[in-house]
């Protein structure tokens, strides 16, 4: 029996999500990843003033239209390596106490790094990249983090040649992490917006994956954080589950051409700075984080890309809907 339909991903509290990829440097290049996420021609370094001014400002239209819960959401490159990371998790704690803050890292900051920063974050999703990362550091990180942070996500990108080794040292790292949030995530044909789904060639490797996306296992104390910048899977039968979207991608079903994507509660800003809603690249940009926010505002699409591939836009409120009214962004 093949997983149940989903008919509608849904957020009670309607909260606003800023996606940032700040910069386009990485101190890994993984062969599966695209050079523009690497290359370090957008490092962004200064200007910090601007970037919270303008922050601000966006937060306050916001408000000012009924959101009440904000998530920020860092990516790279490599999101603690850019110099005006931490001034600004700091900032947007000081700012909104409540807010969700959570990064895509490769975890290779020393421990100590994290050691002092720890406490700036709800939510750390951990890729593991097996041609870069070292695995005995990797694994020291996982440990001391699994009890520090609302949520720690150990993600194992499923290299094709060295499947079996990610699998092997993915279900080692369980026997040894007492608290673990494990996903085993297929890539993608490359790690842009015009990203397909990986091909693997290998019959049980496919097979691996439609049997296994996410495991969990808690055994000790860690900080819970009741957020309420959340959105929730609806399936047809009327279950309703919090939206994990590596279960969706492993499931295929992110796949929303013709849905009613609330598309302005995600704004994506990219290593160049500029400013769209969502980072799928179906909509033009809207502004610049240094120059041009007058743009940014909740609003609503019915989308026509067929394959939806970024995490943060698959948990987007959407819902499938043939409606006149609503204008249609061609990508």
């Amino acid at each position: 029996m093949g997983p149940k339909q989903l008919v509608e991903v849904k957020a009670p509290d309607r909260y606003m999500s800023i996606t940032w990829q700040v910069n386009n440097y990485c101190n890994y290049s993984c062969t599966y990843c695209n050079p523009g996420n690497y290359s370090g021609e957008n490092p962004n370094g200064g200007q910090l003033d601007f970037y919270l001014a303008n922050l601000q400002g966006i937060v306050d239209v916001y408000q000012d239209a009924g959101y009440g819960h904000f998530k920020f959401f860092f990516s790279g490159g490599e999101p603690t390596a850019w110099e005006n990371f931490i001034p600004i998790c700091e900032w947007i704690r000081d700012e909104l106490p409540d807010a969700t803050i959570a990064v895509n890292t490769n975890l290779s900051r020393p421990l100590n790094w994290w050691k002092k920063h720890y406490h700036l974050f709800d939510d750390i999703v951990a890729s593991f990249h097996v041609e870069h990362a070292n695995k005995d550091k990797y694994e020291e990180k996982n440990i001391w983090l699994c009890d520090k942070v609302n949520y720690l996500c150990t993600k194992m990108l499923m290299h094709e040649e060295r499947f079996w080794e990610i699998v092997e040292y993915g279900n080692y790292l369980k026997t040894v992490m007492p608290n673990y949030v494990i996903e085993w995530t297929p890539l993608f044909d490359e790690l842009s917006n015009n990203a397909g789904p990986w091909e693997y060639t290998d019959n049980l490797k496919r097979q691996f994956l439609e049997q296994n996306g996410t495991e969990m296992h808690f055994t000790i104390p860690k900080p819970y954080k009741d957020s309420k910048a959340v959105s929730y899977s609806v399936f047809e039968d009327g279950t309703v589950t919090p939206c994990n979207s590596n279960e969706l991608i492993v499931n295929k079903q992110n796949f929303y051409s013709g849905w009613k994507c609330d598309i302005g509660d995600c704004v994506f800003i990219s290593p160049r700075g500029d400013i769209s809603m969502a980072s799928c690249g179906i909509a033009p940009p809207v502004g610049h984080i240094l120059t041009d926010i007058d743009n940014v505002k909740p609003q609503s699409i019915v989308c026509n890309k067929v394959h939806c591939y970024c995490g943060t836009d698959i948990i987007i409120p959407k819902r499938p809907l043939s409606n006149q009214n609503i204008i249609a962004i061609s990508s």
